[in-house]
């Protein structure tokens, strides 16, 4: 294989005049990022600073030849490939017009997007990146294309199978807090009846003593079980939005507990995905019910931080704390503090655990990704 025949061709009104540093400069470099490029799965082409596509790799030849796109190859200005793409009209390439003359003048050294190839490239989606590498006085673009179809249907299908997963368990704790309020607290209820009917036709001072501690271990049992019922079937996040629904969930915690709770908001005008609001919200719920059973805890507070790179959910408490062999019980699955954790992993968040002088801080936090336009090409990512 001749490099510089069968790489380097180039059009007349683009060729360098002999003798020129790029000339001499740009064999030796494509040379050596050809033999690195070649056997990568991923498609890539090499552009010098004027977008004259000076290489590229296996993939991206032959995807350029099943789809007939051979004005793409090594050779062509790749820069005016894009322009004619986007006079017709295809969106993608609009974006990496701009791109080039971005990356070409030394505005920035990496660009990238993700969009959906439409029609013509039979509605996969692509990854495209640029970045401005160089050795020397040389400098070229290497431009990578990434076929991200498979991958983004594995998220989606998680995704879905989380929700559906999720939806399950919030229905299975609906009928179990139904059941709690209808079933077991009215025999509970029967059971205090029972007792004061006792109360009243014992003489025995013992046997009233007896019958006052039952009594009162059946209110802390019927208080438990409404703060159970509670937990499990509280205000909808759906129906009422992130922050209100936080708000309503803590003011009955606060009720019900006896433990003081507040909840603060910071910021606004955060677009969190349902997905997102719902694993906050769990995350809400599941703090608190570990705050009741295992913190001893008098106050509570939950703050959420609706910021401009990301959003926190933090909630403290200041009760004994956790140990290390709490810590160390909570790593497993299926356990409060790793279910979190594993529920934002989900959704690429986050879930720190703080010692404080008194008590416990959980931090959950979120990126706050950019949104799709709507547009069936989709968004730019410009870094």
């Amino acid at each position: 294989m001749n490099l510089e025949t069968d790489f380097l061709p180039t059009p007349s009104d683009a060729r360098p005049e002999p003798g020129s540093k790029r000339t001499q400069a740009a064999p030796a470099l494509t040379r050596a990022m050809q033999q690195l490029i070649d056997d990568l799965p991923e498609e890539i082409a090499l552009l010098d600073q004027d977008c004259l596509m000076v290489a590229a790799n296996r993939s991206w030849q032959a995807v350029c030849e099943q789809s007939g796109n051979t004005d793409a190859l090594p050779g062509c200005n790749y820069r005016e490939v894009c322009k004619r793409k986007a006079a017709e009209g295809y969106a993608p390439a609009s974006l990496a017009l701009t791109a080039f003359d971005e990356i070409s003048s030394g505005e920035r050294d990496f660009w990238q997007m993700t969009y959906n190839g439409g029609v013509r490239w039979n509605s996969r989606d692509y990854q495209f990146c640029m970045h401005r590498i160089g050795a020397g006085d040389e400098a070229l673009i290497m431009v990578t294309r990434f076929d991200l179809t498979e991958l983004l249907e594995l998220r989606r299908l998680k995704s879905d199978f989380n929700t559906s997963l999720d939806l399950g368990q919030t229905m299975e704790r609906r009928r179990v807090a139904r059941e709690l309020h209808d079933s077991t607290s009215q025999l509970l209820a029967s059971v205090g009846l029972l007792l004061g009917h006792l109360r009243l036709q014992t003489p025995n001072r013992e046997a009233l003593g007896l019958i006052e501690e039952l009594q009162e271990l059946l209110g802390e049992a019927q208080q438990e079980i409404r703060l159970i019922s509670y937990l499990a079937h509280p205000p909808a996040v759906e129906e009422m939005g992130l922050a209100d629904a936080i708000r309503a969930l803590v003011g009955g915690f606060d009720r019900r507990t006896g433990i003081e709770a507040r909840f603060v908001v910071e910021g606004e005008g955060v677009d969190l995905s349902a997905t997102e609001e719902a694993a906050l919200y769990r995350i809400a719920q599941e703090a608190l019910s570990n705050v009741h059973r295992h913190a001893h805890a008098s106050r509570v507070g939950l703050l959420l931080r609706l910021g401009r790179r990301a959003t926190h959910l933090v909630i403290a408490d200041d009760g004994i704390g956790i140990t290390r062999d709490a810590f160390a019980r909570s790593q497993c699955a299926g356990v409060g503090l790793a279910s979190m954790r594993s529920r934002l992993a989900d959704i690429g968040g986050r879930l720190t655990i703080r010692s404080l002088s008194l008590g416990t801080a959980i931090v959950a936090s979120l990126r706050n990704e950019p949104r799709p336009n709507g547009t069936k090409e989709g968004p730019a990512t410009k870094s």
